[in-house]
C-alpha cells in the first residue's frame, strides 16, 4: 500500500512539474496584456490581427480601413511605432523631387511609412539641431544590380541609409 501511495505522489509531483514548465515556456511567447490593451486603445477598428512575439518586441500585423499595417510594442507593451507599405506618391512632393534629383536613374521598389507618436525632446533638438519627425519614409531604390535604402523626411531631406 505504501508503494502505491508513494508512486501516486511521485506521478502527481511529476505531472504538476511538467504542467508548470509548459505554462512558463509558453508565457514568453504570449502577447503581453499591456501590448494588447495599448493596441486595442490605438487601433480599436483593426481586423485580422496576428501577433508575433520575439525577445525584443511584440508586433501586431493587422488590417485597418483596407490597408495592411504593423504596430510594434516593446517587451513591456509600450507602443513603439507603426509601419505600412505605401505608394511612392505618398512621399511628400518635396521629397519626391529631391529623390528624383539625387537618384535620377533609380527605380522606386518599395516605400515603408514609419509613424511614431512620441513627443520630441526639445532639449536634444536644441543641442543637436536635428528636427524630430513623427513620420519617416524608408525607400528601397534599384538600378541594374544595385539596391539602396534611403530615408526621406516630411520636409524633403533624403539620407542614404545603406546598400542592400
Amino acid at each position: 500500500m505504501k508503494k502505491i501511495l508513494l508512486l501516486a505522489c511521485l506521478i502527481s509531483v511529476l505531472s504538476v512539474k511538467s504542467y508548470a514548465v509548459d505554462k512558463n515556456d509558453g508565457k514568453d511567447s504570449e502577447v503581453s496584456y499591456f501590448a494588447e490593451n495599448n493596441f486595442l486603445n490605438k487601433y480599436f477598428a483593426a481586423e485580422n490581427v496576428k501577433w508575433t512575439v520575439t525577445s525584443n518586441f511584440q508586433k501586431a500585423v493587422f488590417t485597418l480601413d483596407g490597408k495592411t499595417m504593423a504596430a510594434f510594442f516593446d517587451r513591456n507593451g509600450e507602443y513603439i511605432a507603426t509601419t505600412q507599405y505605401v505608394e511612392s506618391t505618398k512621399i511628400p512632393v518635396v521629397g519626391q523631387k529631391r529623390l528624383a534629383k539625387l537618384y535620377p536613374d533609380y527605380k522606386v521598389n518599395e516605400v515603408i511609412r514609419y509613424d511614431f507618436d512620441g513627443e520630441p525632446d526639445a532639449h536634444l533638438q536644441t543641442l543637436t539641431g536635428k528636427r524630430f519627425y513623427n513620420t519617416i519614409y524608408f525607400v528601397n531604390l534599384s538600378k541594374e544590380k544595385e539596391m539602396l535604402l534611403v530615408k526621406v523626411t516630411p520636409d524633403g531631406d533624403v539620407s542614404y541609409m545603406k546598400a542592400l
